[in-house]
């Protein structure tokens, strides 16, 4: 099995001295309290677009987290829209600016939206999103995305809403027919420092198996949604033991492009002791 080094998650405990004369590195009197806002699909709503399809079931719920606390700060929140083009090229527009009762769900209209972005109907490799702008009382704007810093709020992830994670925005890619069979033969797999080759296999209408992975011989399910072409890889043991350590592992997130014939999925690679691989990016290609 292949060589890799592994990254101990330890947890000690220590003493942290802040001496009380030293200046912050920045002015406390000129910061702003702003407010996580959750911009969520709403359950049973459509997630994916279908080029030159503009007519759908889209609906976004916007949300104040419980663990926000205080936010009367608040004065309303605009609806951002940002949209990816196919070579990459990324654009917002504020698509309603009055949002002042949270919760709210809002219906989407994909057409009123992409004739705001100049376009008449989506075509493939286009990702459309949609996140919040916060308004403050006051007037100040803290946008939900600029091109400089990417989308706003994604340090509040790991808190829960609902039973779920976090969102910051709804993610809408326009995308081709699930084939699966695509994903069947030789694959190749991409971690990042190697390239090598995998067996994948059609086991279902939403599953693949891949053979191979770390050159191990347990089969490991990628499950696909068929909803919003998202993937995920349960946490799969690939061999009982490795060297010293127990129970190899890998699990993971991620999405399944069909119009490029890819997946691609962001997890860790560890066994019972700690972790080689932390949030490490895989790519398998047909």
């Amino acid at each position: 099995m292949k060589y890799i080094r592994l990254i101990l998650v330890l947890v000690s405990l220590g003493l942290l001295s802040v001496s009380c004369d030293r200046d912050l590195p920045y002015p406390i009197d000129q910061t702003i309290n702003s407010v996580v806002v959750d911009v969520y699909p709403v359950d049973g709503s459509d997630k994916v677009l279908s080029a030159g399809e503009v007519k759908g079931n889209y609906k976004a719920q916007i949300s104040i987290p419980t663990q926000q606390g205080d936010y009367s700060m608040l004065d309303k929140v605009q609806l951002l829209g940002v949209f990816q083009d196919n070579q990459g090229n990324i654009t917002s527009k504020i698509l309603q600016d009055d949002i002042g009762d949270l919760p709210v769900v809002l219906n989407i209209d994909i057409e009123k939206i992409y004739n705001e972005f100049g376009k008449v109907s989506p075509d493939f490799g286009e990702i459309l999103y949609l996140t919040a702008n916060v308004v403050l009382k006051g007037g100040k704007i803290i946008p939900g995305w600029t091109e400089y810093t990417g989308f706003n709020n994604r340090a509040f992830t790991g808190w829960q809403v609902d039973n779920r994670a976090y969102s910051y925005n709804v993610r809408y890619p326009v995308v081709c027919p699930l084939v699966l069979e695509e994903f069947e033969g030789t694959l190749n797999v991409d971690d990042g420092s190697e390239v090598y080759k995998v067996n994948g296999k059609k086991v279902s209408e939403t599953t693949i198996e891949l053979v191979g992975i770390q050159e191990s011989k347990v089969p490991v399910p990628v499950v696909i949604d068929p909803s919003d072409h998202t993937v995920t890889i349960p946490k799969t043991i690939l061999a009982p033991s490795f060297g010293q350590y127990h129970n190899l592992f890998i699990e993971g997130k991620g999405t399944i492009d069909m119009c490029n014939g890819k997946i691609t999925f962001v997890g860790d690679l560890g066994v019972d002791e700690g972790y080689f691989l932390i949030d490490n990016q895989w790519t398998i290609s047909n």
